[in-house]
């Protein structure tokens, strides 16, 4: 290149390109001689400035507009590829349309047990018959046009007048007026997101479908599905069942005035056919058959004849309300509300879902059974009961019964909600001790008085045993066994409440539970499900598996939907369970739940007492079955008695359980993970043990001086009658409905 070679550069003082010497230039770009290679970057920057006219705010404006811009392109690029994947997602919910074809939905959903037997059938809501549009009068179709889209044959799915109008007249009106949505998408909604919310990505998704839909199917197919999945109140979905059951008449037959009615209960279907909106529901119809002459479909002869018919209703007699569960009501209640929580009324009603559950005939059986006669004969005020029971291989729930006497008086499921836990929480406090090292079984701890000083100007707790006695120094086994009050929120004081807390959830404990002292004596509410769960976690060696319910979900045709996945977590180590589960043994061998010994096999657990016996416990578990069983009023009152306690009445429940269990299950005996520390080894004290040991510590703190021993021992075997003679019942209690309040009751006074 010769001398007189040029450079070019920019703004920058960059170079981007070079070009022969030209005595041409302008003013808004100059040259610089190639022999200047000398100069700096900032001293040719400064020679373009003046060259320009270009100040350092002209530059760092037009830097700060670019950088704007990019900014604003790369926020418009984050929110096209977060709408693509929203809509995407939605879209993933829709299945192949081509079902659409033979369409004909199920509305019923079929339960099996655990061995693949099939318990019942479930009818939807949405009973309703399918006809093929032929068989639908031209003044229905033409009624249902104007009244929702009058333009139905004009758009393919979508119709964009239609949404501007209806977007002008809402803003106008300051409510929502009318609606711009096409018969297409009203169908699309009805049959794929019904249950959604009315989000921007599901509309959008909508309108996908229903392009998609009309470049499928003839304008008449469309309009037939409609007809059929369209929702007229009063339980009628179909025309069909809408025509029979306003006027009792068959879809072909309805007049111009009484399909323009019909028509009107698509935009309002929850007001229906009811008397009370009977004078709106005419207005609306007066107005869809001015819309109908409008719009040219009917002449102004039918117009008048319709306008002035007198409209005839069918007379319905009064609905006899019945139980649509016939077999095993908790336990399936409960099945279909976790349906539910996974499947939509649209996706249930249109795989016609079948349900494979954990449910065991014979234990169910033995379950209601058991627990119907136990509520019948327990004391006076005991008036309800739950049972569930859970296999420890596999958390399967094996049965579950959440009440007694009539499901359709009581359908609150006592099985599921929370109630008080009393002492049946303790072993939580216990194992948290375990596991940390500062407590072991024989290690003694002090059941004296004791004051827990409250925050934030609370007064002072002060935590009493059952029988109002102290027994002094007396071991952790003793301490467990004899359900000692002052004890528990002792080793809660040592190991700490939140600690306790965390032992509770990774044993299975979801509902809420206070983070106070009197949680150590249960003071939270709980349910018989998560309780049985938890201690299922004790029966493992500290392996948590979820309860499970329901094994797997198929639809019609056998294609699996849904399956449970096992997951099993070892959480807390063998060792310190394995501890807890030998005390939990002598509770029942010695200890307060002595009335839930089985001859054959042995049996651990922990007793509960709620305050005023408002909620009596016993979960118990065997190697291989764990019971959780509850008892209490539907009016959560007290319950009368003097050995009203969960170990005199729920024990027995749920030992009359595990006999008739296992005496219909052939399972072998079994036996607890061993503990190194206390197996074998330990011998409850006898009555005179601990006289002598009260005794001796009474006379040493007043110096020698000898005073009535105080001791507690394992209670008697009590009878029934003996707790209160003169209530002895015969018959099943019958109750009617009392609605409980949903997170159980928590309202207990544990300062006595």
């Amino acid at each position: 290149m010769s001398s007189k070679a040029w450079k070019w550069f920019n703004l920058n003082g960059s170079t981007v390109g070079a070009m022969p010497a030209s005595p041409l230039t302008d003013k808004r770009s100059r040259l610089l001689p190639f022999e200047d290679e000398r100069r700096t970057n900032s001293q040719r920057l400064q020679y373009l400035k003046q060259a320009n006219h270009v100040s350092d705010a002209m530059i760092a404006a037009r830097r700060t507009m670019m950088f704007g811009i990019n900014i604003g392109l790369f926020v418009c690029g984050c929110a096209f590829i977060y709408v693509l994947v929203c809509v995407g997602l939605e879209l993933l919910k829709v299945p192949d349309l081509s079902f659409l074809e033979h369409y004909q939905p199920v509305g019923y959903v079929q339960i099996f047990d655990r061995y693949d037997k099939s318990i019942c059938q479930i009818e939807g809501a949405e009973k309703r018959k399918i006809i093929p549009l032929e068989k639908v009068t031209p003044h229905l179709q033409r009624a249902v046009l104007a009244a929702e889209d009058h333009h139905f044959y004009e758009h393919h799915g979508i119709d964009f007048f239609g949404i501007v109008r209806a977007t002008v007249v809402n803003i106008i009106a300051r409510h929502a007026v009318q609606g711009g949505s096409t018969i297409t998408q009203q169908l699309v909604k009805n049959l794929f997101f019904e249950d959604e919310k009315r989000g921007l990505m599901v509309k959008i998704a909508e309108a996908i479908v229903s392009s998609q839909l009309e470049q499928r199917y003839s304008k008449e197919k469309i309009l037939e599905l409609y007809l059929n999945e369209v929702y007229f109140g009063n339980g009628a979905y179909g025309i069909e069942q809408a025509a029979n059951l306003y006027f009792n008449k068959s879809a072909a037959e309805l007049s111009v005035a009484e399909s323009a009615y019909i028509a009107g209960l698509i935009r309002y279907p929850a007001r229906g056919g009811t008397r009370e909106y009977r004078k709106e529901n005419m207005e609306r119809q007066r107005d869809v058959i001015d819309k109908m002459l409008e719009y040219g479909y009917i002449s102004h002869e039918q117009w008048q004849e319709a306008r002035w018919e007198q409209l005839t209703f069918k007379a319905r007699p009064q609905r006899k309300i019945v139980c649509p569960i016939t077999k095993y009501p908790y336990y399936i209640s409960y099945v279909l509300d976790l349906v539910r929580d996974d499947f939509t009324e649209g996706e249930m009603q249109r795989h016609g879902l079948k349900v494979y559950t954990n449910l065991d005939p014979l234990s169910q059986d033995a379950a209601v059974r058991v627990l119907t006669n136990g509520i019948r004969h327990a004391p006076s005020g005991c008036t309800q009961g739950a049972l569930v029971s859970v296999n420890v291989r596999d958390g399967a729930v094996l049965a579950l019964v959440g009440g007694v006497g009539d499901y359709m008086s009581h359908q609150w499921n006592c099985a599921t909600n929370p109630h008080t836990a009393g002492s049946a929480f303790k072993p939580f406090v216990y194992l948290t001790a375990f596991n940390r090292g500062l407590l072991a079984p024989m290690s003694e701890i002090e059941d004296k008085p004791l004051v827990v000083a409250m925050n934030h100007g609370e007064p002072d707790y002060k935590p009493k045993n059952f029988d109002g006695k102290y027994m002094g120094d007396i071991t952790v086994t003793e301490a467990l066994a004899l359900s000692r009050n002052t004890c528990a929120v002792r080793a809660a004081q040592l190991v700490g409440i939140d600690s306790v807390v965390e032992t509770a959830r990774n044993a299975g404990i979801k509902s809420r539970l206070d983070v106070q002292p009197s949680l150590a004596l249960g003071c939270s509410a709980v349910s018989p499900l998560e309780m049985a769960g938890a201690y299922a976690t004790f029966a493992r060696g500290g392996v948590y598996i979820k309860p499970t319910v329901i094994r797997h979900i198929d639809d019609k045709n056998g294609r699996m939907l849904w399956t449970a996945v096992p997951d099993r977590n070892q959480v807390f180590p063998t060792q310190s369970v394995a501890q807890l589960v030998d005390v939990l043994q002598e509770v029942v061998a010695q200890g307060t739940g002595a009335q839930a010994r089985l001859k054959d096999r042995p049996v651990a657990g922990k007793t509960g007492t709620a305050d005023q016996a408002k909620d009596l416990w016993f979960v118990g578990f065997t190697p291989d079955l764990v019971t959780a069983v509850w008892g209490g009023s539907e009016n959560n009152r007290p319950i009368p008695g003097s050995h009203t306690t969960g170990g005199t009445v729920m024990a027995r429940i749920w030992r009359e359980y595990n006999q008739a269990y296992y005496a219909q299950h052939d399972v072998p005996n079994g036996w607890f993970v061993a503990c190194t520390h206390l197996a074998g080894n330990f011998k409850f004290p006898s009555r005179e043990a601990l006289s002598e040991k009260a005794e001796k510590e009474k006379s040493e703190k007043n110096g020698g001086d000898t005073a009535k021993p105080t001791h507690h021992v394992a209670p008697p075997v009590v009878r029934y009658e003996d707790i209160d003679p003169s209530e002895r019942r015969t018959s099943v209690v019958r109750h009617p409905a009392v609605m409980r309040p949903g997170r159980g009751v928590v309202d207990y006074r544990w300062s006595h």
